[in-house]
């Protein structure tokens, strides 16, 4: 895919252009709501949940300090498992005293990443004391899989954004447009990963640098204040489209401006994925804990000659 920067030819022009791209994205946006409303499913997504938590074990004769040390680490994911589903249970929707949905998490310590630790040692001669900031990954299977995408975008389900286009392929000199809505406020990332793995950041951008988005609205990119095109040229292929999004404002990432605005990442997609969700989690009010809920999800299109 290529970015193209729009030309402008004069006033009069400028004006025409900019009524006909006015209209273009009022039936576009109408188009994509219809869409989404009929068949949007992700190709990959990834649910969790991220979790600070606090892990102790007390000291005793039969254990070594580094055996101490580990249980106190134990202690922690377990209180991150519990954590998380206690969090997400707490947003699922009831609809006539019966949910929509069953809650799909492990209850195996494995299942927790490690996203940050801190080491705090002995307390008081009795315990030992870490810290952890940690994913827990989830599911959702819908009781009614008819009502699957209705169900998690409204705004009383767990955490979801939809990242899609009109159409699955798409032509040499095709431009395309991407559209992003979530079911509550969230923050997020957007990216193109081309064919040969580039990694450029959609949004936010140089122009639209705000990286905070309102529920139920939906977003195009491009958009007016933009400054470039998606245009399908050479290497051809898998193009895939990945959002990663969160309740909380996600982790800084490093960037270099290819021009037009956009920024290009260097690194792998895994360590793109890793370094955003080092997110700023705050607690909120007594008994709602340090969580926030983080998504992920790929739009896989393909370009052709």
């Amino acid at each position: 895919m290529i970015f193209k920067i729009p030309m402008f030819r004069g006033p009069r022009i400028c004006l025409i252009s900019s009524l006909f791209i006015f209209c273009l994205s009022l039936i576009q946006v109408a188009q994509a709501q219809d869409f989404r409303s009929i068949n949007i499913v992700p190709d990959q997504e990834k649910r969790s949940c991220i979790q600070t938590v606090d892990g102790y074990a007390y000291l005793s004769e039969n254990m070594t300090l580094a055996e101490s040390r580990a249980a106190a680490f134990a202690n922690a994911k377990r209180q991150a498992l519990e954590a998380a589903r206690a969090y997400i249970q707490s947003k699922t929707k009831v609809k006539n005293l019966q949910l929509e949905y069953d809650l799909i998490m492990s209850n195996s310590e494995g299942s927790v990443t490690v996203l940050d630790q801190k080491d705090h040692g002995v307390e008081e001669n009795k315990r030992y004391h870490v810290w952890i900031k940690a994913e827990v990954v989830y599911d959702l299977k819908p009781n009614k899989p008819e009502a699957a995408q209705t169900t998690v975008m409204d705004k009383d389900s767990p955490f979801t954004v939809r990242v899609w286009t009109a159409k699955k392929e798409y032509k040499r000199g095709e431009s395309i447009t991407i559209f992003v809505q979530g079911n509550r406020d969230f923050y997020a990332r957007i990216v193109d990963i081309n064919p040969s793995g580039r990694i450029v950041q959609l949004l936010p951008n140089d122009y639209r640098p705000n990286s905070h988005f309102r529920g139920d609205q939906v977003y195009r990119i491009p958009d007016r204040k933009d400054q470039f095109n998606l245009e399908v040229t050479p290497p051809y292929g898998e193009e895939n489209i990945v959002i990663y999004a969160s309740e909380a404002p996600l982790g800084e990432v490093s960037t270099d401006s290819i021009g037009q605005g956009l920024r290009q990442y260097r690194g792998s997609r895994g360590g793109l994925a890793v370094q955003t969700r080092g997110i700023k989690i705050v607690g909120t009010s007594a008994g709602s804990g340090t969580g926030a809920e983080f998504y992920e999800a790929t739009w896989t299109l393909s370009t052709r000659d």
